[in-house]
């Protein structure tokens, strides 16, 4: 009578084994080296004339009194254009993206190049993928790897963030949020929603559906990107700006596979409808979310209506004189100096805390901020507890 209870009892334990060691990617097996990978490209030198020009843009840095040009224009949303305007690296850099785009270097049917931002683009190790969503339009993607690929393969597995982009928008355009996330240990996969940067247009029967996409691009990642064996499927959140703040919306309420969301501007209630949130979704907006969204300047008020039909862990971030350009790092863009530092640190925080239990982004979330909103309320409620911040005016 002993030994088919001993087999039974080493069968089980070969099953819990299996199902923990494989299930979910731990340790990295089959993956001895991260793939090829390297920073995001930098755009082509302009022709020699432009490039004598924009050479010598010191000069309007020198009119520009830089820091206090920035305060005084911070609390009307331009402290980041007068910041950018100041950094002749920065100007010059513009020009030969621009440039680039129209000499066809990515699409011409967006208003923004895919050349992202110097800063940004040196700080972050990309491998470029390829996929077909379910329909067979081709996408293209970016694995933005944990630690900048300093610790290899084996240190996973790693928890996962999947950013979705905004219209007519690019992944280079928010390379500064997936480098926030990247340099805290998770694996970011970016990619360009069909008919965006690098993506073809969807054609035949295919309906451009961005949750759908995302979908795609999650089954893509967890069954045929190289990275597939070191990702921890128990830890993945989605964050999205504009039209992804909206896809992030509907994605969460149907998604198994994801734990966490951040819905970064996602317009109004109306263009974000969603039928549940089974996770525990953050919504982020700004004072200024008014040159793009429908009703400029009161546009808290607008986004809090997505917030007031959310249950459970929720979280609503207003940052101060902060405008839909927040959540970009494309350069000139109207918006408050700090929207980047405000935008990461709460978006950071709520990942770090539903996905890793970090205590130490619990009183993140619990702690005020000196440039959330002075004019509406910012709320963080969890596990019953709800807290209420209001920053200080940021008067020059």
């Amino acid at each position: 009578m002993r030994k088919p209870v001993a087999g039974i009892a080493v069968l089980l334990l070969t099953l819990a084994v299996t199902a923990c060691s494989g299930g979910d990617g731990a340790g990295g097996e089959g993956l001895q080296a991260w793939p090829t990978h390297a920073p995001a490209a930098e755009p082509p030198a302009a022709p020699a004339l432009i490039e004598t020009v924009i050479g010598q843009v010191d000069a309007l840095a020198a009119l520009l009194p830089r820091e206090a040009a920035v305060r005084l224009l911070d609390p009307v949303a331009f402290g980041t254009t007068i910041r950018d305007l100041s950094d002749p690296s920065l100007v010059a850099f513009q020009v030969r993206a621009t440039l680039g785009q129209l000499a066809g270097g990515c699409r011409l049917d967006s208003p923004y190049h895919c050349y992202g931002h110097p800063d940004y683009n040196r700080a972050v190790e990309i491998v470029p993928v390829a996929f077909n969503n379910r329909h067979g339009t081709r996408l293209h993607g970016e694995l933005v790897l944990p630690y900048r690929a300093a610790q290899p393969p084996s240190a996973g597995p790693f928890p996962v963030i999947l950013a979705l982009q905004g219209a007519l928008t690019n992944t280079g355009v928010y390379r500064w949020w997936h480098q926030v996330f990247a340099d805290a240990g998770y694996l970011v996969f970016a990619f360009d929603f069909s008919g965006q940067g690098f993506s073809d247009n969807a054609g035949g029967d295919d309906p451009g559906n961005a949750i759908e996409e995302a979908q795609d691009a999650l089954t893509y990642l967890f069954e045929d990107s190289p990275v597939r064996t070191v990702l921890d499927r128990r830890r993945v959140g989605v964050i999205g700006h504009s039209m992804g703040a909206i896809a992030t919306m509907g994605l969460q309420a149907v998604e198994p596979r994801v734990r966490a969301a951040v819905a970064a501007a996602p317009i109004s209630e109306g263009a974000a409808p969603f039928d549940a949130n089974p996770i525990p979704v953050m919504i982020q907006t700004g004072d200024h979310d008014g040159p793009v969204a429908p009703i400029p300047f009161v546009n808290p008020a607008v986004v809090r209506a997505i917030y007031d039909k959310l249950d459970g862990d929720r979280a609503f971030i207003v940052a101060d004189a902060a405008s839909h350009a927040q959540h970009t790092n494309y350069p000139l863009f109207p918006t408050s100096s700090w929207g980047l530092e405000i935008a990461g640190r709460y978006s950071l925080a709520w990942m770090d805390w539903h996905l890793r239990g970090d205590r130490a982004a619990l009183a993140v979330l619990r702690d005020g901020h000196p440039h959330l909103s002075y004019l509406w309320d910012s709320e963080v409620q969890l596990d019953d507890q709800t807290s209420v911040y209001r920053g200080q005016p940021a008067l020059p």
